[in-house]
């Protein structure tokens, strides 16, 4: 019985007392290895599995690998003896075989190979960010649509009923009360429309409902989607901040590699530009401030400070989205729930 297993620098065959007894090295090139890595993990030959398997007498195996070939009786077992022993002494092993003639290469090469990953890892990271900018968009041109639908709506059914607005400030509100024909007091100043016309106000009213419904679904959409593109950011954000700042930002790549700094103020920059201004050009210049937040301001923990201690909550909930973002795109391990806690106690000190 013979173990058959692989690493970085080849394929192996270990009898029962762990002794290398055949193998085939790689390539020594790590875009090379990094492939041949690759073809191993789906279940495929490469040539030097392919080499080795010719050379062995002994055709009972043991494997981690997911390999098929007739003539051999294999057994799976993706903890054997010889796959642990290959793994624990790779560096002897890989020296003994000539691959390598030092630790120090062998360790460059394993970095060269690491860094190949992560850029195709990088490069095949699913662009679902791009789904959630257009549902950011979609929804903040609905909220201005619905602003305008709802002005309108205040003009057209106040000719009819004007103490409405007084009693119901909630544009989505509003519109609902007129869709359901809202009851106008004995006292009321407005005027007498026809019952025709007021269908017409009705239908104006049930379509401004209809579009609050929609922006309400992207919200929903929003809430269930971000947690599992941006984990940690939609904990520390909360899922349609986290939405409307990597929007902002371009992408969810992009975010990650803004500074803490710069994501406080995104969404001030018409702020920032009056501020640049007026310290060039002089005038009130003395008076002027820069932005202490952008669209952070609507986050609770901003909204709950004190006034003077705003910037310095903004501030310190900036750098903590800054971390949750570079994990979420860089290694999109979920560390939401650290994050979260560690981000209240900084704020509570």
């Amino acid at each position: 019985m013979l173990y058959v297993t692989a690493c970085v620098a080849g394929v192996f065959a270990l009898n029962k007392d762990l002794r290398v007894v055949a193998f085939e090295l790689f390539p020594k090139d790590a875009e090379t290895i990094r492939e041949r890595m690759h073809v191993l993990s789906k279940g495929q030959v490469v040539p030097e599995l392919e080499t080795l398997l010719s050379r062995l007498d002994d055709k009972t195996l043991v494997t981690d690998l997911m390999f098929e070939r007739e003539g051999f009786k294999i057994t799976r077992d993706a903890n054997n003896a010889g796959t642990r022993h290959l793994q624990d002494n790779m560096r002897t092993i890989a020296i003994e075989a000539e691959f390598v003639t030092n630790v120090q290469e062998l360790n460059e090469l394993l970095s060269a190979i690491a860094r190949l990953e992560t850029k195709s890892k990088l490069r095949t990271k699913p662009s679902k960010d791009r789904l959630v900018i257009q549902a950011v968009a979609a929804m903040e041109d609905l909220t201005e649509i619905t602003n305008l639908m709802s002005e309108r709506l205040h003009e057209w059914y106040g000719i009819y009923n004007p103490e409405l607005e007084r009693s119901v400030r909630d544009n989505e509100r509003y519109a609902r009360s007129v869709v359901e024909g809202a009851k106008k007091g004995d006292e009321s100043v407005g005027t007498y429309v026809e019952p025709g016309d007021m269908e017409t106000i009705k239908l104006h009213a049930a379509e401004t409902v209809g579009l609050f419904a929609l922006r309400k679904n992207f919200e929903d959409y929003l809430e269930l989607t971000m947690p599992e593109i941006a984990p940690n950011t939609a904990a520390i954000a909360g899922p349609v901040l986290a939405a409307r700042l990597i929007k902002h930002a371009g992408s969810l790549e992009r975010l990650a590699k803004l500074p803490a700094s710069t994501i406080q103020i995104l969404g001030a920059e018409k702020a920032l530009f009056r501020f640049m201004k007026a310290r060039k050009g002089g005038r009130g210049a003395g008076d002027a401030r820069p932005p202490k937040y952008g669209l952070l301001f609507v986050h609770e923990y901003v909204q709950n400070a004190p006034a003077e201690r705003r910037g310095k909550v903004a501030r310190t909930l900036a750098a903590k989205i800054s971390l949750a973002a570079k994990t979420d795109f860089y290694s999109g391990d979920d560390r939401s729930a650290a994050y979260a806690a560690d981000l209240k106690e900084k704020i509570r000190a």
